[in-house]
């Protein structure tokens, strides 16, 4: 192996710079907007180069997220050397360092706690929540994976983690760990180079090297064969042989272009934008498959709109009246869904019903903002429904806003909200001509106490009735992209007729066959995807090298 490329010590320098945004999301690269916007030319596949430098290992891993992370670590368990090859600067700065926290089965915190969850339940609900439309083999072994991964963050590598409460109504008191760095404070939470350096530091000692700020670009290919990998260090070209390469550099989430042909719509994103589906552009030049899954893990905390400033926020009434339930309306003024649904499962069903709408608008009146403003909190002004409401209740009972007219009118000011005095006035400023005959429609459904459209919770029915009137302009929004690369069980990118390519292995969001969409309704899942694949990625390259 060669001895070019960061020190410990340069690691342990650069520490300090991890990131450490919050997200609910995957494996990939680095969080830099400027960095991460992708050209044309950025998402084609590169032609192979003359290498200024060629290293040789036996498992090349592209991409230092929690899938690369987590593939290095069995690869060196297995005695393998690991090169690990990363966009970013450090192994703190992808979703799955500062991501909330895995989704998991049988680990120990759940025993202590004495959770009953098995494989089983987990494996047949997450089956028949994807219809079947993803690998069961491979979900079936990350899922058996899933308690022991996080165990080992703890017992092996020192990173604590605790449960995290179950406001999703999966059944159990947890179904997720997060990274809690103080026992009493939930909200602590390990993050960036503190939860991935001690996984890198235990690597490097047992042989594994990390080359940082490197860009994975194309494949080598030998006779139908993956035997490495060509990547770029500033102007200089890096070959990096190995028999096996596995593919782990986070999804598209910054590559607009890509977004737009996957899923038909702009979509904010939140996560890791120097991921731009490099990833997956390489395994389809080798002659990968697609898989046939795409998606988003989507903003379960608020809406999102391009043009404001911070583009979201949970805290701000602007933002966050898009999953409250309130009537949702594409740009020709018609309801799209149950918004209900919406509201209270955000995060799996939020993101693939915001695609639906692509642009879309929340109504309101004065009355619903006034309530809003004079403290109520939204679940209690929703009618304190439990049942039909239950992410509220976990999440946002007690919890009231602040200065929830000032944001609104802040909304306004910037061009991206909009009120008018009547419902007519207001189908006109955002140009949406069946607005007037919806919100009339609505207003029945909401005297007769029955969504007789689209059958939302009647305490979802706020009527839209008191001038002035709103509309508060959203966008998709996500934290990690789904779809991508096809695979078999063993990780093992697939040819178009279904075979194998030996030597190629994709993991974390770069894979198509682990995540469904819509988004899986277990909280953490995609993280849990990307660790767990891992795993089984670094786990089966090793064993078939050895074969």
């Amino acid at each position: 192996m060669s001895t070019k490329g960061m020190s410990r010590r340069n690691f342990l320098a650069l520490g300090s710079l991890a990131a450490v945004a919050g997200g609910a999301a995957l494996a990939g690269c680095a969080p830099t907007k400027s960095e991460g916007k992708a050209s044309k030319d950025d998402a084609k596949a590169a032609e192979i180069k003359t290498a200024d430098e060629t290293m040789e290992c036996d498992i090349a891993i592209v991409g230092a997220g929690g899938a690369g992370m987590w593939a290095a670590v069995e690869a060196c368990r297995a005695g393998k050397k690991a090169i690990v090859i990363e966009k970013g600067q450090d192994v703190g700065v992808s979703n799955g360092s500062i991501a909330g926290g895995p989704f998991m089965v049988g680990s120990k915190l759940q025993q202590a706690a004495g959770i009953d969850f098995g494989v089983e339940e987990a494996f047949c609900h997450i089956m028949e929540y994807a219809h079947w439309a993803t690998n069961g083999g491979a979900i079936k072994k990350a899922v058996e994976l899933s308690g022991s991964t996080v165990d080992q963050f703890t017992d092996d590598f020192g990173v604590p983690t605790g449960l995290r409460p179950d406001n999703y109504g999966a059944g159990h008191k947890s179904v997720r760990c997060n990274f809690q760095a103080d026992p009493k404070d939930s909200k602590t939470q390990q993050k960036g180079v503190n939860r991935m350096g001690p996984l890198q530091q235990w690597c490097e000692a047992n042989g594994a090297q990390f080359v940082f700020s490197t860009t994975g670009k194309t494949l080598l290919m030998e006779e139908g064969a993956c035997v490495g990998v060509q990547c770029e260090q500033d102007k200089k070209v890096i070959d990096v042989k190995a028999p096996a390469v596995i593919v782990c550099t986070g999804g598209f989430l910054g590559n607009d272009e890509m977004m737009q042909k996957q899923l038909g719509t702009h979509v904010n994103p939140l996560g890791n934008v120097l991921s731009i589906g490099e990833g997956i552009d390489m395994v389809t030049a080798a002659g990968g498959q697609l898989s046939t899954q795409w998606g988003i893990a989507g903003n379960e905390f608020s809406g999102s709109n391009q043009n404001a400033d911070g583009v979201w926020g949970k805290n701000n009434a602007a933002f966050s009246i898009g999953i409250y339930g309130t009537m949702l309306v594409n740009n020709q003024g018609r309801r799209f869904a149950n918004e209900g649904r919406f509201a209270n499962l955000p995060l799996a069903l939020g993101g693939a019903i915001s695609l639906v709408g692509g642009q879309y608008y929340a109504i309101v009146d004065q009355t619903y903002v006034d309530g809003l403003n004079a403290g109520t909190d939204a679940w209690t002004l929703c009618g304190s429904d439990a049942e039909n409401w239950r992410t509220g209740s976990m999440t946002l009972k007690g919890k009231s806003l602040e200065k929830v007219q000032e944001n609104i009118d802040a909304a306004v000011a910037a061009g991206w909200a909009f009120k008018a005095d009547s419902i007519e006035e207001l189908a006109n400023a955002i140009d949406a001509p069946d607005l007037v005959e919806t919100v009339d429609e609505y207003n029945d459904y909401c005297a007769d106490g029955k969504d007789e459209q689209f059958y939302k919770p009647a305490c979802f029915l706020q009527s839209v009735a008191t001038a002035p009137f709103y509309a508060l302009q959203y966008e998709p929004s996500a934290w990690v992209t789904i779809g991508g690369i096809r695979t078999n069980d063993r990780m093992q990118a697939i040819d178009n007729k279904g075979k194998a390519i030996k030597g190629l292995y994709v993991a974390g969001a770069d894979n198509g066959t682990l995540m469904s969409a819509p988004y899986c309704d277990y909280e953490g899942f995609s993280l849990m995807c990307a660790y767990n694949g891992g795993r089984m990625a670094g786990m089966y390259a090793s064993e078939d090298i050895d074969a």
